[in-house]
């Protein structure tokens, strides 16, 4: 009975159908355990009074009396004609089109439910536009078409914008019988690149697909001369998961580039610059040390003092102190190429003693010397009180055997910007006179502009390429690198080229071939692509966020309104108490626990399936592997290029999915009566996520529509980012393991 009580969450204000407390039921002894059981799980639906009260409400409610009154009289209407199978012949205006709307939704899948109607209503009604926050699970792909189907029946075109090519498929397939019905015309710009092939898209009254392909189409139209719009305009847009579009990805810019002749000519400077940045790694802990300079040619860059000392001046100080043997600065005059040779007995000691004769003699030249000791640690050597300069401070290097140093850098900008220094001084434009050194790179003088322009951020990228991780932020395809949304939708980006660099530096880290680099020449935003449809903007969401989230929205959009919907049931979704561990090997330990504790019968209840979403790819497969002798029934869902007709299919007792956030916002996962029955779909999410919403996102998989369900955060400090892990560092917990409360708001 307690497992009863806590899976169809039970609280102390609840009341059964028949208007009993939960205390009431327990004290009336003609009700038999099964009868409670009964009633612990009927939930009734919302009548449409209770619905309209809610909305009334709800305070970030911006919704009037009138338009709320309208409502209550158009739907009660039309669920009176469905209810008695009237045809409703005598309705007019809303009334009738919505019971034509409901008519076709109740042939062609099921019958709309009263906060769908609701939902309808409130976007139909609005002059201008409308976002509405619907939960998940409460049928928003039904909202969309509906209101979609109304506005094309109206004689207008609409653009129905989605975050995920997979979302924006799977609902074009969904509702394509029910626009057939009305005669409206619909097609998903989805995997079309032909110019023939869009062309017959846009002619279709009710276009699905992806912002971003939508944007890449108008620019091709507007600036490639490329017609694939015809007389279609921007008329009307329907924006599902519009919280993804419109605040999370709202800066995100699809651009057009073209080949442009002789961009092949700066494959060597982008050679140049990788090769750079891989001479810079990581020691210690948050330290980056940059490429090997010999000590001459370090302690002539850092002195001021004197400026006619050069580096046989330097050479020779060495020599007199004992560093180098004697007669090496003789035979080094006649041949510097000799040096790497002449330093090679050079010993880390015999280096700081040096460093501190310099600092005698130059006052200004001060440093902190270290050392990579025989277990990885770094030491540092001259720990001494030193005299501080106040013009200028110490310069910490790394010394290694055979006279060799390194600066070391505990800032990303300091050692951005020595990197471009040194990127510069190699740099050279054509014509120009040709040097023998080495580390000299030779670009056409008439891209002079582009590097100036864009030097800083190649750099930067080329450094952002060494982070990044196969399986995380990219995968690597036949075709080359592909791109993954994994912070927020989880989606292999077949058709997406990483610009400024990033990508060509990825081809070079994998050793694949190398394209070459497009001109950008136009772009688009996903803000600046809403604002074509000026005020006639409509938005569906399960989690809009908060006020702060709706003022922005309105300071970029102007006149749109936002209203939340209630839930048509009470919802049922148990929190468990998260989880923080602090090693890789308990965070999988704990996974493991979770899932093996909830696919397991118990005496009070059977298997229930679980679903464990993964920030990464990676993760989700070393997951996958721990958990894949234990259960035979694991199914992996990490990628849009794969078959993941199994992952659809009803979940049963004892299933497991482990996926990326693929199985998060907008996906539907059917659950069998009997997985309903023993406590419903379990959702352990395993990373925090980057907003609040997000996690909403992934605990709506479960507990939908009236079901129970329960979640549960797992997190590894090692997966958080910096500033996170030195929040935790500062807290009490020392223990292994430690709780977390989920953090939405």
């Amino acid at each position: 009975m307690l497992h009863c009580i806590e899976i169809h969450f039970i609280t102390p204000s609840w009341k059964c159908q028949k208007g009993k407390t939960l205390m009431d039921l327990v004290q009336d002894e003609s009700v038999t355990d099964e009868n409670m059981k009964r009633c612990l799980a009927d939930d009734a639906e919302k009548e449409l009074g209770e619905i309209i009260n809610e909305i009334r409400q709800q305070t970030l409610n911006q919704v009037d009396k009138k338009l709320l009154e309208n409502v209550r009289d158009i739907v009660s209407s039309v669920d009176e004609d469905l209810r008695s199978h009237n045809d409703g012949s005598q309705q007019t205006g809303l009334k009738k089109d919505l019971l034509k709307l409901c008519k076709a939704v109740e042939k062609t899948h099921f019958r709309p439910r009263l906060t769908q109607m609701v939902s309808w209503c409130i976007m139909a009604l609005s002059e201008t536009g409308r976002l509405i926050q619907v939960g998940t699970g409460e049928g928003k792909s039904c909202i969309v078409a509906m209101f979609a189907a109304y506005r094309a029946m109206r004689g207008e075109r609409v653009d129905i914008l989605t975050s995920s090519s997979v979302l924006a498929e799977r609902d074009f397939e969904k509702w394509q019988q029910f626009y057939q019905t009305l005669n409206v015309s619909v097609d998903c710009n989805i995997n079309k690149q032909d110019k023939d092939q869009l062309k017959k898209v846009y002619k279709h009254q009710v276009v699905y697909g992806t912002a971003d392909k939508f944007a890449g189409d108008w620019l091709c139209q507007l600036f490639e001369r490329v017609d694939v719009f015809g007389e279609r305009t921007s008329e009307c847009a329907i924006v599902d998961e519009v919280d993804s579009l419109m605040l999370d990805k709202g800066h995100h810019v699809v651009y057009i580039s073209s080949e442009m002749p002789a961009l092949q000519h700066l494959n060597p400077l982008l050679a140049f610059i990788w090769a750079t940045a891989n001479q810079y790694s990581k020691v210690g802990t948050g330290t980056t040390v940059g490429q090997k300079y010999s000590f001459p040619h370090v302690v002539l860059k850092n002195i001021t003092e004197d400026t006619n000392m050069d580096e046989f001046t330097i050479l020779q100080m060495a020599e007199d102190t004992g560093v180098l043997a004697k007669g090496s600065v003789k035979d080094l005059r006649n041949n510097l190429s000799l040096l790497t040779e002449k330093t090679a007995s050079v010993s880390v000691n015999q280096l700081a003693e040096f460093f501190k004769t310099v600092e005698r003699r130059f006052p200004s030249c001060q440093f902190v010397l270290h050392r990579i000791n025989n277990d990885g640690s770094v030491e540092e050597l001259n720990k001494e009180p030193q005299r501080q300069m106040a013009e200028r401070q110490k310069v910490p290097l790394l010394l290694t055997d055979g006279g060799f140093c390194q600066y070391m850098y505990t800032d990303r900008q300091s050692m951005l910007n020595d990197a471009e220094a040194e990127i510069k001084c190699a740099l050279h434009l054509t014509p120009c006179e040709i040097r023998n050194d080495r580390k000299t790179c030779y670009v056409p003088g008439f891209f002079s502009e582009l590097v100036n322009s864009n030097l800083k951020v190649w750099i930067e990228n080329a450094f952002k390429a060494q982070t990044m991780t196969v399986g995380d932020e990219y995968i690597t395809e036949k075709h080359g690198i592909v791109p993954v949304d994994y912070s927020s939708t989880g989606v292999v980006q077949n058709f997406r080229i990483l610009s400024d660099g990033l990508q060509q530096f990825l081809e070079m880290k994998h050793k694949t071939k190398l394209s070459e680099m497009t001109a950008i020449t136009n772009y688009m935003s996903n803000v600046g692509l809403f604002l074509e449809y000026g005020n006639q903007i409509f938005g569906l969401s399960g989690t809009l966020g908060q006020q702060a989230e709706t003022e922005t929205l309105q300071k970029i959009y102007g006149d749109i309104t936002v209203c939340r919907i209630p839930l048509f049931k009470r919802r049922k979704l148990f929190e468990v108490e998260g989880v923080i561990v602090h090693s890789k090997k308990e965070w999988t330990k704990q996974i493991c626990h979770v899932v093996t504790a909830n696919t397991s019968c118990t005496p009070y209840r059977a298997q229930r399936a679980v679903l464990i979403i993964c920030e990464t790819i990676n993760r989700a497969k070393i997951v996958n592997r721990a958990l894949r002798h234990r259960f035979m029934s694991t199914k992996l869902y990490i990628s849009n290029n794969m078959d993941n007709s199994e992952v659809f299919k009803e979940l049963q007792p004892g299933d497991v999915i482990v996926a990326t956030n693929l199985a998060g916002r907008g996906t539907d996962l059917q659950v069998s009566e009997k997985v309903n029955e023993a406590g419903g779909l379990f959702v352990v999410l395993t990373f925090l996520s980057e907003n609040a919403r997000v996690e909403e996102q992934a605990f709506g998989r479960t507990a939908r529509q009236g079901s129970p369900g329960s979640a549960q955060l797992i997190v590894c400090t090692s997966h958080l980012p910096e500033p996170l892990k030195l929040m935790l560092s500062k807290t009490s917990v020392s223990h292994e393991t430690a709780s977390v409360k989920p953090w939405r708001t």
